[in-house]
């Protein structure tokens, strides 16, 4: 399995680890070595870059931040995981979703209440 391009499948995961990287004082990210030892049933917000056209059939790009739940590990980088949440820009993705992630997209993890 294979992680989402902008061009083939409209839409992305934006690098998590390179925009904390860039803004390491206004971005957190969780320490890598929690987001390396994800499993089954966690909760994971990744940052979706969602390809647009207006009205004019211009192209533009939206971000949005979006709950994933983790099925299982894919091999030592990769996850597969089940988004939770519906975008609000667009209806060509939706909740249930199968998406194919990495450590470097996860921005938070969701914390067990129980």
């Amino acid at each position: 399995m294979k992680l989402a391009t902008l061009f083939e499948d409209g839409w992305e995961l934006d690098d998590g680890a390179k925009v904390h990287k860039e803004h390491p004082r206004t971005f957190y990210m969780p320490p890598v070595w929690l987001r390396y030892l994800l499993r089954g049933g966690s909760i994971v917000k990744l940052m979706f870059r969602i390809g647009l056209r207006d009205d004019l059939g211009r192209e533009y790009e939206e971000v949005e931040r979006m709950w994933v739940i983790v099925e299982r590990r894919l091999s030592a980088k990769k996850y597969l995981g089940v988004l939770d949440n519906d975008p609000y820009c667009t209806k060509s993705i939706s909740s249930g979703m199968r998406v194919v992630f990495e450590p470097r997209h996860v921005i938070q993890i969701r914390r067990n209440e129980s």
